[in-house]
């Protein structure tokens, strides 16, 4: 089977000239976007599903097994410098990006959203910007002190020093250095006390508070 005259066979190691009046056929494009981690490396591991044929020249597995480590922190450092320089998050985001799930992912996906919505200032607590009002009230409807914001309804809401001080007594801040977010026990401890005061919940999730009280029925 022949090739198009600009498939004619470049070396993987070879830029695309430019202009580009040829180019890598589709498996030397992918061997050629592996040269940067290749740098310094003494061989590239290989993944052998069957052993050698007789007087291959194989590098030692451990020789391989470091070289795999190598590639694997170095891609994962490329990758994360990219998401830093090319598409860094919004200003208001301060929590840097990471590779694997958030700690807080345990907790189940109705409360990890919740944290995961705060976090990004992008929730239903009053101090966070509403798609659907253009003028909202910033002010905690709970306790009506100030603007309802992560580190307020989390950590300083009068309404809520209850529960507060019986399950965040340990709990000091929510900023992305914080032990909050990679202690499993503080952890834990956050998704219990939004689950029971029901902070940055849907509001048709949250009781009317002006409504009478209705005991429940005992049958």
């Amino acid at each position: 089977m022949g090739l198009s005259s600009i498939d004619l066979p470049l070396s993987w190691h070879t830029k695309v000239p430019s202009p580009p009046i040829r180019k890598h056929r589709p498996v030397d494009a992918l061997a050629h976007l592996t040269l940067p981690l290749q740098e310094g490396l003494t061989c590239f591991p290989l993944i052998l599903h069957a052993p050698p044929p007789p007087g291959t020249n194989i590098p030692p597995p451990d020789l391989m097994r470091k070289a795999y480590q190598a590639l694997r922190t170095r891609a994962r450092n490329m990758l994360i410098q990219d998401w830093d320089t090319d598409d860094p998050g919004p200003l208001y985001y301060e929590y840097p990006p990471a590779l694997p799930p958030h700690p807080f992912m345990g907790l189940g996906k109705f409360v990890a959203g919740r944290i995961h919505q705060m976090r990004s200032a992008k929730s239903y607590l009053a101090a966070h910007p509403s798609w659907s009002d253009e003028n909202p009230d910033p002010n905690c409807p709970r306790c009506e002190t100030g603007p309802e914001s992560f580190q307020h309804a989390i950590l300083s809401c009068p309404a809520r020093t209850r529960v507060q001080d019986l399950l965040l007594k340990d709990v000091s801040s929510m900023a992305h250095d914080a032990t909050t977010w990679s202690d499993p026990l503080l952890i834990r401890a956050l998704g219990e006390y939004l689950t029971d005061t029901k902070t940055g919940f849907p509001p048709d999730m949250l009781p009317d508070r002006h409504s009478p009280f209705t005991p429940p029925s005992p049958y």
